[in-house]
This record gives structure tokens, sequence and C-alpha cells, in this order.
């Protein structure tokens, strides 16, 4: 993990802010979460560490993970959701135009119901 922290300083120096982010969610997070499971005795979600980790972990290791990865509130984390879904669908529907391929927008239209009321 130092040496992934040290490519985040050295990204974060560029003010490369997206990569830094993603680095740091992507590479970093995980393994610290593999770190902290091992440490606890709960690696039974060992492939993905972020799989219920609320009831998985001791609440002080929930909170810790929270100040290095955001608002872990369900409000923030839907309206991120949200954003995100849009996002993408921007560049999913130029694609399509660019390629001529179809998308599948009722599907779309159940995820952005599924993300807006959290289920």
């Amino acid at each position: 993990m130092v040496a992934w922290s040290l490519v985040l300083a050295h990204i974060q120096t560029r003010g490369e802010t997206a990569r830094a982010h993603n680095l740091l969610h992507a590479v970093i997070a995980p393994l610290q979460l593999k770190l902290c499971r091992l440490l606890r005795g709960s690696t039974t979600h060992w492939l993905t560490p972020s799989r219920a980790l609320e009831t998985d972990l001791p609440p002080e290791d929930v909170e810790r993970y929270a100040t290095t990865a955001g608002a872990l509130t369900p409000d923030a984390l839907r309206t991120a959701a949200a954003n995100s879904r849009q996002w993408s669908r921007e560049p999913a529907a130029e694609a399509a135009d660019r390629w001529g391929t179809r998308l599948p927008l009722g599907l779309h239209e159940e995820i952005a119901v599924a993300l807006s009321t959290g289920r």
C-alpha cells in the first residue's frame, strides 16, 4: 500500500485529480479493506472486500474507511449513483448513434428507478 500511496502522491502533485480519485478507490481502498479484514479475522468477503463491510467489521473501522472514501450516507450515495448513471448514459447514447447500435432503454429506465429509490 505504501508504494501505491506514493504513486497517488505523485499523481496528485501533477494535478490529475480524477486519476488520483480512481487510484484511491480502485487500488488503495480494496487493499486497505483486505488488510483490515485480515486483522479482524473477517475474510469471508475477501474477493470483494467492501461487501457487507457494515456488518462484517466494527463500526470504528467502517467510520475510518468512510474518511478515506467519502461520505457513506444513503443520500450521498444515491446522488453519486444517479450522477454516475446519467453521465454513463450520455456517452453510451453517443456511441450508439456513432456506431449504429441499440441501447437497452427499458433497462436504463429500470436502473434509473432503482437508483432513485435506493432499492
